[in-house]
């Protein structure tokens, strides 16, 4: 019993350790940035088939450095990991999550819009129906994606969520897209600085010997 309670300790460190690079926090930061920039540039991005374009062509740029930084900064540090199924359950858990709550998002926000055109309800009135749409798409991004942050074990992932709440919400409230910028920038820094302390905690293999025999010929 011991042996299998240590196994998934050791084996939940190693999954948490997935994000102690902080590179997600930079995707995730990036993204909002690839939706918010396109579209403070309206002189440059003249239509929102443009907009919509360039903001595709950048959430796939994002992808680059967080492939590259696995690639050459994380796994010389740490190595590849194997995980069990019920690891691998959870991760499947998390993109159902995630599929089920763009189908689902999209019906109701078509189905309240259409229902708010006809005759909204009067607290929806005292609310504004733009207040009624930000509360609504900042509220459900919150559950959503706390929801995934708690089936990924990734606790900075209620912090992503509370900034991509800001960045709808506030988008729809004040119809000033610089909310993405603001937000994306937050994650961005975050995840920077979580990446510079990474570096230094886990330098590669080769750096830590040879400042251990650096250190040793000194002493």
């Amino acid at each position: 019993m011991n042996a299998n309670m240590n196994l998934k300790q050791i084996e939940r460190k190693a999954w948490t350790s997935f994000f102690q690079d902080g590179l997600w926090d930079i995707f995730m930061g990036l993204v909002l940035l690839a939706v918010g920039i396109p579209a403070v540039l309206p002189n440059i991005f003249t239509s929102e088939l443009h907009q919509d374009a360039a903001a595709a062509v950048l959430m796939v740029l994002a992808f680059l450095p967080h492939w590259a930084g696995k690639r050459f900064i994380t796994v010389p540090r740490m190595g590849h990991v194997k995980f069990s199924r019920a690891r691998k359950s959870r991760q499947t858990k998390v993109a159902v999550i995630y599929a089920i709550s763009a189908v689902v998002g999209v019906i109701v926000f078509l189905m309240v819009m259409l229902g708010l055109s006809s005759s909204p309800p009067a607290w929806v009135q005292r609310l504004g129906v733009q207040g009624f749409v930000a509360l609504g798409i900042g509220g459900w991004m919150l559950f959503i994606m706390g929801l995934a942050s708690y089936f990924m074990d990734f606790t900075r992932g209620y912090v992503i969520a509370a900034l991509y709440a800001l960045a709808f919400s506030g988008t729809v409230l004040t119809h000033n897209p610089i909310m993405f910028i603001i937000a994306g920038t937050v994650a961005v820094l975050m995840g920077v600085v979580v990446l510079i302390r990474f570096l230094r905690e886990y330098p590669i293999p080769a750096e830590r010997q040879s400042s251990e025999q650096l250190y040793g010929d000194n002493a």
